[in-house]
């Protein structure tokens, strides 16, 4: 045999050899298994290693549960909450997106955005906003109410807002907004040829309205009761603050009383907070059957010839009462209660005074926390963008990555999204008050904390982005010879940097707005604005309150405004 021939390769190791297997199959995709394991590591290992807690000693965690004090009110009230509120919030969201469609020209464009409005108020400002407004003996608007014929012979009330009716009710407003968005974008994005039609063979709006356009708005209907749904039953804002005076709790408020008592119970904390998840998740599958294959609901056209609907001022008079309610009561209480020497429910246009503005701004404490609010929201920021946008251009179809890593990227976008911020905060709790990550009581756990919770909406908003750019221009510039990382930057981030700019400004805003997984991770050294607000709440200095509730809005509008500047009013529809 021939030297030659000794030393030739079989032509399998030679294509290994060669590194051809490495360099064209494996090599590309080293970066997406790293992503997914550390962003699987953020998201998948707290839940099941506070779940895993739950289920240790014989589930001895679930017998705990059972033996607690009115439990049974507990899991009665948490799913009262989460089907009344996500039912009354789809309902009134679609009513509104239905008149936002009836709006007449002149007030259209305020008139659309009047129900998002209500998104920029941080819930936690416009539950203290309500509660100064409908506080049985010192509300305001109880108060006004009193001054009247038919409720005169009253010494407190007509409204109570410590009861689980009220609680509904507010959780509710505060969710129609989302649902609003969803239906009334599926409405602008619908034609109105059908509808036509079948106004063509005599058929009446309200007819219309429900065998034609209801139909048709399903898939976005069944998506936003999936949302508000998730959203309702880890709802913690309204139950904490409302149901401390009158003992009402829900699942997520147990959780947190928890971590108030040392040592804290994990076992106990999971075992409350696997029913949540076990539901979120049923929701989250049952939102998909609901939708089924969606091209069956694919209408006419998106943009349609024919304007049926007939425009009513009285449409315009509905969402005027709403945004009112929802927005222009609960700052107008809020703004006067900062003013105000205390909270006694009257009103004394002369004693108004900025003395609890000086305070709160001469508070070293306040003021750190303000800006530790800010720094930390900033630094996740610059994290959840890069990452963000990778795990969405892995998503689209059109990149060469293995399924199955796709498969985990979707469901590691999904589960924040499914698994409500409070029963997340509780498990980064026990994951990081303990090797081999302790960073409890430093300002990295409120940005891991808020990397974790905000992973998924980062990635669904620049998926959104790309979908819309589309893959045309990135196809042309690699036919032209450009590499995949060159393709990237000059073609495909100009392309979506508006996009881009807008999803950082309205994170911002929802990482601002966060209370309930903030209030679980805090401690003593690390306190954001949230959870100061709650403490000087419990203190009962209720007009330095009502400052920390109007700042959080002040810095609120400042970031919607920015995502305007950037992106366009529309940047307010993906909030």
């Amino acid at each position: 045999m021939s030297a030659n021939a000794m030393s030739a390769p079989t032509p399998a190791l030679a294509w290994w050899g060669s590194g051809g297997l490495v360099r064209r199959v494996v090599a590309p995709q080293i970066g997406w298994m790293v992503i997914v394991l550390v962003v699987g590591f953020m998201v998948v290992w707290p839940i099941l290693q506070l779940q895993w807690r739950a289920f240790t000693d014989g589930g001895s965690a679930f017998t705990r549960m059972g033996d607690l004090p009115r439990i049974g009110d507990t899991v009665r009230t948490t799913v009262i909450l989460a089907l009344l509120s996500s039912a009354f919030a789809v309902i009134l969201g679609t009513t509104l997106a239905w008149c936002a469609s009836l709006l007449p020209r002149p007030v259209r464009k305020i008139g659309e955005l009047a129900p998002i409005l209500p998104l920029i108020v941080p819930a936690v400002a416009a539950v203290t906003g309500w509660i100064f407004l409908l506080s049985p003996k010192v509300g305001y608007l109880n108060m006004t109410l009193r001054l009247t014929p038919f409720f005169s012979h009253l010494e407190e009330g007509p409204f109570d807002i410590y009861t689980v009716k009220w609680i509904v009710l507010i959780t509710g407003l505060l969710l129609s907004s989302f649902v609003y968005v969803f239906v009334h974008t599926g409405l602008k994005n619908m034609g109105q040829e059908l509808e036509a039609a079948a106004a063509a063979c005599g058929a009446a709006p309200f007819r219309r309205l429900f065998t034609i356009t209801l139909p048709l708005l399903r898939p976005s209907i069944v998506f936003a009761a999936g949302v508000v749904t998730l959203l309702g039953m880890g709802q913690f804002t309204a139950p904490l603050l409302l149901g401390r005076t009158s003992r009402i709790d829900v699942l997520t408020t147990e959780m947190f009383h928890l971590t108030l008592r040392y040592p804290i119970d994990y076992g106990l904390g999971a075992a409350l907070g696997f029913p949540i998840l076990v539901a979120g998740l049923l929701v989250v599958l049952a939102q998909k059957i609901a939708l089924g294959e969606q091209r069956r609901f694919v209408v006419v056209s998106a943009r349609s010839k024919y304007d049926i609907r007939q425009s009513s001022y009285w449409a315009a008079v509905v969402v005027g009462i709403y945004f009112v309610i929802t927005t222009v009561l609960p700052l107008m209480a809020l703004t006067y209660v900062s003013l105000s020497p205390f909270w006694s429910g009257t009103l004394q246009l002369e004693t108004l005074t900025l003395r609890h503005w000086k305070s709160v701004l001469d508070n070293p404490v306040l003021v750190n926390a303000v800006w530790t609010s800010i720094k930390t929201s900033v630094i996740a920021i610059a994290v959840l963008i890069p990452v963000g946008f990778a795990m969405a251009y892995a998503l689209l179809q059109s990149t060469r990555i293995w399924r199955p890593i796709r498969l985990a990227i979707d469901f590691l976008a999904t589960l924040p999204i499914a698994v409500p911020a409070s029963l997340l905060g509780f498990g980064l709790l026990f994951a990081y008050t303990r090797p081999p990550i302790q960073i409890y009581g430093t300002a990295a756990v409120l940005v891991v904390t808020y990397i974790t919770l905000m992973i998924g909406h980062s990635t669904r908003l620049q998926f959104t982005t790309l979908v819309a750019t589309g893959q045309e221009f990135l196809e042309a510039s690699k036919a032209c010879g450009a590499g995949a990382l060159r393709s990237l930057v000059q073609v495909l981030l100009p392309l979506c940097r508006t996009g881009i700019g807008a999803t950082a400004a309205l994170t911002f805003v929802l990482l601002f707005h966060e209370f309930s997984a903030s209030l679980m991770v805090r401690s003593a050294r690390t306190q954001v604005i949230g959870s100061v607000m709650y403490d000087v709440w419990t203190g009962g200095v209720y007009s330095e309150v009502a400052v920390l509730a109007l700042i959080m809005v002040v810095v609120t509008v400042i970031g919607v405004m920015i995502a305007i500047w950037i992106g366009g009013t529309d940047s307010l529809k993906k909030m």
